[in-house]
């Protein structure tokens, strides 16, 4: 019985696991409302003998407004084998943002990430994530991001947002995240 139990176990922690993480990361999943986390840093001071030292997230606690939105992957979609953007005012917000962020501190880059969905084989599909991500690329560079300041990756099928089992989700895995790296 116990031999049954923890893999059962096990399968249904990552199903809910699964299931959260997608309904959470952004507005794809229609049957949840996403739900809006809000990070609050507490600094405590941590006393050991006589000295006292200050514990705080250094991650969230030292990022500007800008960096809280642009390390948030910005999703760019696209049609079923075709490689032109459907261009959205959150789009145009996010890049906006982004250049403006990048104006001032010009040594920060944007990593610019291919993803497909599971139709076609792997090789394909990394080269079809690759394409698209060096279209998002030209485009940011026709918009006035520096060349030089741009990451282009192509990750193929292998990081999908959601399972890959209707049209409107294999929609969701064609897509192109831009966000911002350290």
């Amino acid at each position: 019985m116990n031999r049954l139990l923890i893999p059962l176990l096990i399968l249904l922690g990552s199903l809910l696991f699964s299931w959260f993480w997608n309904c959470n990361r952004k507005d794809y999943c229609p049957d949840c409302q996403p739900k809006a986390i809000v990070a609050e840093v507490a600094v405590t001071p941590v006393v050991t003998d006589t000295v006292t030292v200050q514990a705080e997230d250094t991650t969230q606690a030292n990022l500007t407004p800008e960096e809280k939105v642009l390390f948030e992957p910005l999703d760019v979609y696209f049609q079923s084998g075709k490689s032109s953007i459907n261009r959205t005012e959150e789009i145009n917000t996010w890049l906006t943002t982004a250049k403006a962020y990048l104006e001032k501190n010009p040594n920060e880059k944007l990593s610019v990430t291919g993803h497909t969905d599971s139709d076609g084989d792997d090789a394909s599909n990394i080269a079809l994530s690759e394409k698209r991500a060096g279209i998002v690329k030209t485009i940011l560079v026709k918009d006035g991001f520096a060349d030089a300041g741009l990451t282009v990756i192509g990750k193929g099928e292998s990081e999908p947002i959601v399972e890959n089992d209707t049209p409107e989700n294999k929609a969701k895995n064609r897509r192109v995240s831009i966000r911002l790296i350290k």
